[in-house]
C-alpha cells in the first residue's frame, strides 16, 4: 500500500476516534450540571454547535475512509479537500498550544498531549498526500 493512502485511511480512523470521543464530552464534562448556569438559548446553542462538530467529524472521517484513493492522489477536489482538513487539524493543533494551555503553575494532564499529538498527527495525515504530489 502506497504512503499517500496510508496517510489518509490513518487520518480516517484518528478522525473517527475523535468524533466518537466527542459524543461523550456531555457526560465526561459534566454539562447537565455547568449548562445550568447558562440560559437555556446558551445552553442550546453549545449543544447545538457540539453536536454539529461531532457530525462533522463523522463526516471528515466517512470522506477519509470510503474515498481514501481519491484523496491518496491529491488531484482536484481531493487536493482541496486535502488542505482543507490538513489546515484545519494545524489551526486545532495551535489552539490547544495557546487557548487550553494550563497556567504556569501546572502541568497539562496527559489528555492534552494526547489531543495535541492526534491534531498535529492528523495534520500530518491530510499534508503528506499533498506533499507527494508537489513531488512528482
Amino acid at each position: 500500500m502506497e504512503t499517500g493512502l496510508i496517510s489518509i485511511y490513518v487520518g480516517g480512523v484518528l478522525t473517527l476516534f475523535l468524533a466518537i470521543f466527542h459524543t461523550r464530552f456531555y457526560k465526561l464534562f459534566q454539562w447537565e450540571k455547568e449548562y445550568q448556569h447558562n440560559t437555556l438559548l446558551n445552553r442550546r446553542v453549545f449543544y447545538t454547535i457540539h453536536v454539529a462538530l461531532f457530525l462533522l467529524f463523522f463526516l471528515f472521517a466517512f470522506i477519509s475512509l470510503v474515498y481514501a484513493r481519491e484523496l491518496s492522489k491529491s488531484e482536484g477536489l481531493a487536493l482541496g479537500v486535502n488542505i482543507s482538513f490538513s489546515a484545519f487539524w494545524l489551526w486545532r493543533a495551535l489552539w490547544q498550544i495557546y487557548y487550553f494551555r494550563p497556567s504556569k503553575d501546572k502541568r497539562p494532564a496527559p489528555i492534552w498531549y494526547v489531543m495535541l499529538l492526534s491534531f498535529f498527527s492528523l495534520f500530518i495525515a491530510y499534508l503528506i498526500p499533498v506533499l507527494l504530489k508537489m513531488l512528482q
